[in-house]
């Protein structure tokens, strides 16, 4: 099946294999050129999910390797699989194709809990049931954030993760009624917004864009300790994991200066204000300071940051 509406993402869906004609979770894993890992991920998915009511969507997006082909040979791995072929590079422009196309209303209204994972992540088993199972304990409880087993800081990490509500884009579960409601206030990530967990996180914590107060008062963002994801750690010692360090401090510096940004013109100004893609942001949101200092024993923290200002500016400088 084609989509053909010209005011959304073009995309082909492909159903894979069969399963359970009633599935109450839907599962979402975004892979861009992840040839290497996909089968790994697949196969996490199916122990997982194995004599449980589960569908399951691969968002290939921008693909040029053999993603789409390993997908395909995994077909026999797991039930209810669902291939989602799109030529947009882009994991908050995929995110919306998700949430606004692929997932009608009706779906959203028969399943209870979406799961979101990266295709170059494995889960732990019963993770999935961990996570549904501690958004079913706390009624008031919108999403829950899978923890991280493997890297250097994971300790560190978790612990942010927790103090600050942030969930991680690895691996986090949202309940269906509040996915229907992003849908009914029309809520669109901006294409080229790098860390779309943390727009969801901010979505889940702030009122800003509501029209309505949650029902109840109480935690809305939780966690559980055993649901885990794994991934393969970067070593110093491999000049290739060294420059994809670089590239990842690049990104996640770029990250806070676009949600900084985001969230500063949506409190302004409101939810109309939210803009279409990053290029509409850099023209129109509020600048931020250039003169950020991170302490002497993270200088490079400092010196990406005052370059990642200037580069914002100067594309302000291109797109007036």
């Amino acid at each position: 099946m084609e989509n053909s509406n010209p005011l959304t993402t073009d995309f082909r869906l492909s159903h894979l294999s069969t399963g359970p004609s009633e599935s109450n979770c839907s599962i979402a894993v975004f892979a861009h050129n992840e040839a290497k890992n996909i089968r790994e991920a697949l196969e996490s998915i199916a122990v997982n999910t194995r004599d449980k009511g589960i569908e399951i969507y691969v968002l290939a997006n921008g693909c040029s390797d053999s993603t789409v082909d390993k997908v395909r040979e995994s077909a026999d791995l797991i039930d209810n699989l669902w291939l989602v072929e799109t030529d947009l590079a882009d994991k908050a422009g995929t995110w919306n194709l998700f949430i606004h196309e692929i997932l009608s209303m009706e779906r959203l209204v028969e399943i209870e809990t979406c799961f979101f994972m990266d295709g170059d992540v494995a889960l732990a088993p019963d993770a999935l049931s961990l996570l549904k199972s501690a958004l079913d304990e706390v009624p008031t409880a919108e999403a829950a954030g899978a923890m991280p087993a493997t890297g250097r800081d994971k300790d560190a990490w978790r612990y942010r993760m927790r103090l600050n509500g942030m969930l991680a884009g690895n691996c986090y579960a949202l309940r269906s009624s509040f996915i229907q409601y992003i849908r009914e206030r029309n809520v669109r990530m901006p294409v080229g917004l790098i860390g779309e967990d943390f727009f969801v996180s901010w979505l889940v914590a702030s009122n800003v864009w509501r029209n309505r107060l949650p029902e109840k008062d109480g935690v809305r963002c939780i966690f559980h300790e055993e649901a885990e994801f794994v991934f393969r750690s970067l070593s110093p010692w491999r000049l290739s994991d060294c420059k994809t360090y670089l590239r990842r401090k690049w990104r996640y510096t770029l990250r806070g200066i676009q949600h900084q940004m985001l969230v500063l013109m949506l409190m302004r100004r409101g939810l109309d204000a939210i803009p279409r893609d990053v290029q509409e942001l850099y023209r129109k949101g509020p600048l931020p300071s250039r003169l950020v200092w991170f302490g002497l024993l993270n200088a490079l923290d400092t010196i990406m940051h005052l370059a990642a200002v200037q580069w914002v500016r100067a594309q302000r400088g291109k797109n007036t």
